[in-house]
């Protein structure tokens, strides 16, 4: 199997490896051995499961602790973890372990599955990749397990605590509590707080962090006041974006939701000041694609889940475990129509001018990207026309995002909608360019670098 991906190109070896992942998961779900006796789960909800898991999304017909024993329930941490690194990466670590050279081919996949700009030194980055990520959820893990452990006792406690240490860092959205999220921990400052340090660790990148800590130990070696003022610029231009955007992004969810939802009883109305804050910030956080929920979507106003959902929609940043068109692909579209409309030649932001290529790049991917959100919207209007529109809307943003919320619509949709949502949750993980490519690649060996006569147009 190996050698059949080895000799696919980069777009197709990551599409590839993913459906490996997501078969080997649902076959191992679907074992008696990883479920529950009183599971009620069918083969098509093992498999939507799994799909879910591997996309990290959270969507779930079936609950994890209503269908998954405790193996099955490390088959579905396994499956978080590589969904949230990448498979491509995993291989490539093992690899580096190994002693063995990479090929140039394999460095464009890895480069590739990481948005990397580069292929340089990847045996470092890797390393420094896994090692981070296994302290930043350990680090995780044993805050809440000052929670978990006085309700559960010791070991049910810490491996609830490790479950959701991964699941919130890889921004999966699963949890092995209930069947209602987060809910009941409301008004807990902890579990609460945990969650959302671990979903913004992971969602900004891993390209942030190496840049931001090769700063601060720069830092520690001059006690000058003019380096000190100087820090935020000489992080990288893409990390001042992510941190930037991140910042405005989670801002915005806040104040917006706290104002609409101020008053709502269902959700947020009945909870003192403190706490609609919190449950407000959350939200706004559990938005960029991390899929856990402290509220009831399905009683929430229309208006706060249209906002919901374009902060679904723009997602995370690019090189981490978040999904949507990322933060950097939204900025650059905004920027590129602001420009046209003011009839400006360049793409500008922070005295830096972007290049032709990535604008063009945003661009697609804008494009391509809400083409799919389309047509899963058509698709699941056909198969549960009985739904609500707002809730198909919201639905289809949730799985494409890989957000992984619901307004309680996942565990009652038709078979062939859950296929629908597969597909989309694939999708958004994977990318929706990176499939194009996939399927197309073998038409474009050859470039077209030809040019004919040009043509006016009558456009708008």
């Amino acid at each position: 199997m190996f050698r059949f991906l080895v000799r696919k190109s980069v777009s197709r070896r990551l599409v590839l490896s993913g459906l490996l992942v997501i078969l080997s998961g649902f076959l191992l779900l679907s074992l008696p051995i990883s479920q529950l006796p009183t599971s009620q789960a069918s083969i098509s909800d093992h498999l939507f499961t799994a799909v879910s898991l591997v996309c990290v999304t959270g969507l779930s017909t079936q609950a994890v602790i209503n269908t998954y024993n405790t193996f099955g329930q490390i088959i579905c941490i396994i499956l978080m973890q590589l969904g949230g690194l990448g498979l491509m990466s995993l291989i490539g670590f093992i690899i580096f372990k190994a002693g063995k050279q990479i090929s140039l081919v394999d460095k464009l996949a890895l480069q590739e599955s990481l948005n990397r700009e580069d292929a340089s030194n990847f045996k470092h980055f890797l390393s420094t990749i896994f090692r981070y990520t296994f302290i930043i959820e350990g680090i995780g893990a044993l805050l809440f397990c000052f929670r978990f452990i006085p309700m559960m006792g010791f070991k049910k406690g810490v491996f609830t605590s490790i479950f959701m240490a991964v699941s919130a860092f890889c921004n999966a959205g699963f949890d092995n509590l209930g069947t209602s999220s987060l809910q009941l921990y409301a008004d807990d400052p902890l579990i609460n707080l945990t969650v959302a340090m671990l979903i913004i660790l992971g969602g900004i990148g891993f390209s942030v962090w190496f840049d931001i800590k090769r700063n601060v130990d720069s830092l520690k070696l001059s006690l000058t006041s003019k380096w000190h003022k100087r820090f935020y610029k000489r992080l990288s231009l893409h990390t001042r974006i992510v941190l930037l955007m991140t910042a405005i992004l989670i801002s915005f969810g806040t104040i917006t939701t706290f104002i609409l939802e101020y008053n709502n009883p269902a959700t947020i109305g009945n909870f003192p000041i403190w706490q609609k804050i919190m449950a407000s910030f959350f939200q706004a956080v559990t938005m960029r694609t991390a899929g856990f929920s402290t509220i009831d979507y399905s009683v929430a106003k229309p208006a706060t889940l249209l906002l919901f959902m374009v902060q679904m929609f723009i997602g995370g940043s690019p090189g981490g475990t978040a999904g949507g068109i990322k933060t950097t692909t939204f900025l650059v579209v905004i920027l590129y129509l602001y420009n046209e409309v003011q009839n400006a030649r360049y793409t500008n932001f922070m005295n830096r001018t972007f290049p032709p290529h990535l604008t063009r790049r945003a661009m697609v991917i804008f494009i391509v990207f809400f083409l799919t959100f389309m047509t899963g919207l058509l698709g699941l209007s056909i198969t549960d026309p009985e739904a609500p529109f707002l809730l198909l809307v919201f639905e289809v943003v949730s799985a494409l995002g890989t957000v992984g919320v619901t307004a309680n619509l996942t565990p009652v949709i038709s078979h062939s909608g859950q296929v629908i949502l597969m597909f989309l949750m694939f999708m958004g993980r994977i990318g929706p360019l990176t499939i194009l490519l996939s399927l197309t690649e073998k038409k474009n060996k050859t470039k077209k670098t030809y040019k004919y006569a040009e043509a006016n147009l009558l456009v708008g």
